[in-house]
């Protein structure tokens, strides 16, 4: 299926779903899907407002990621050619006042893929430079590292399997009317496969603080919103030598409501470098700028979409679609 006709399905679902109800302004719970940094436990920026006790909302995300890059500097070569997707099933339950827990479980698939002739046709309409995918065989997958040190990866076929559980418990330090604040903790499982870039093999704990600050306006509202973090890092099995075992994270973003059943919204995300390398796409800093909305599909229940563009060139994905689906109940 072409992605012009999924994108007409899509809005064609939309526009039958109408009239939908208000919808609520929160950060957009995305991350660096480029294969390297896609098995660390970073933290996620989701919505500050936590579940009240006995509540719970379930959410359902898909991304699809496409990375194309090459680069070699003295002793290290790396090739990053692919398409990753991810499934991922959520769960957060109000436990007690002001106590939020939940999981996230993800499914990956590390593909072949089918976006790079659209991707490069995009970039020749609009006069962007195609970079490395010039130099690449279209719909392949190859995911390579080497150097001197003999710490090296290699996956050239297509591969699949459960990822990474992510455990949560979030604090509401801060609810008012128009502002509020929350302290997450999450600990990431090795419970993917390190050898299909499923998993890290090693066991990541993380802390953020985010806030956001609601504005109504005369016809619909606004919000501000953002989060710091910090995380530490198994070696794992990921060029175990070379994982930086600290890391920081933050994001910051901003959204409008024109209508009672639609969310514009714009959100950057960065981390701070995950590997010891001379290798911009994993030894540099990642930012991400992710745009979209949210749908209002019913009284408990809305949609994110998004699109994100890698604004660090080659430290993430060169373009991601997100969608992720949440009910309350």
């Amino acid at each position: 299926m072409s992605l012009r006709i999924l994108i007409y399905l899509i809005l064609v679902t939309v526009s039958t779903a109408l009239p939908a109800w208000g919808v609520e302004l929160t950060p957009f719970s995305v991350r660096n899907l480029s294969p390297p940094a896609l098995v660390k436990g970073l933290p996620v920026a989701e919505s500050v407002r936590l579940n009240q006790p006995g509540q719970s909302s379930v959410r359902l995300g898909f991304d699809i990621a496409n990375i194309a890059t090459d680069n070699q500097r003295d002793d290290e070569l790396i090739v990053l050619d692919g398409e990753t997707y991810v499934a991922t099933l959520g769960l957060r339950y109000g436990l007690a006042e002001h106590l939020q827990v939940g999981f996230d479980l993800p499914w990956v698939w590390q593909s072949k893929g089918f976006l790079d002739s659209f991707i490069e046709d995009f970039h020749d309409l609009f006069g962007l430079p195609n970079g490395d995918r010039n130099n690449m065989p279209k719909d392949k997958i190859n995911y390579l590292y080497s150097s001197s040190d003999g710490d090296d990866f290699l996956l050239d076929e297509e591969a699949n399997s459960i990822g990474d559980i992510r455990l949560l418990a979030a604090w509401q330090w801060l609810d008012t009317e128009q502002a509020a604040a929350s302290l997450q903790a999450s600990i990431k499982a090795p419970t993917g496969d390190s050898d299909k870039f499923t998993g890290s093999g090693g066991w990541d704990i993380s802390l953020a603080l985010s806030a956001q600050r609601d504005f109504p306006l005369e016809k619909g509202g606004a919000s501000l919103w953002g989060g710091l973090g910090g995380s530490w890092l198994d070696d794992g099995d990921v060029l175990q030598s070379r994982t930086e075992n600290w890391a920081a994270s933050g994001w910051l973003g901003a959204g409008w409501s024109p209508l009672d059943w639609l969310g514009l919204k714009l959100q950057l995300d960065s981390h701070s470098a995950l590997y010891d390398s001379d290798l911009k796409e994993i030894g540099n800093a990642a930012l991400m700028l992710t745009m979209g909305g949210t749908l209002g599909l019913g009284e408990a229940t809305a949609l994110d979409i998004g699109v994100g563009e890698d604004l660090a060139t080659s430290t993430s994905p060169d373009v991601v679609f997100h969608l992720n689906l949440n009910h309350n109940f």
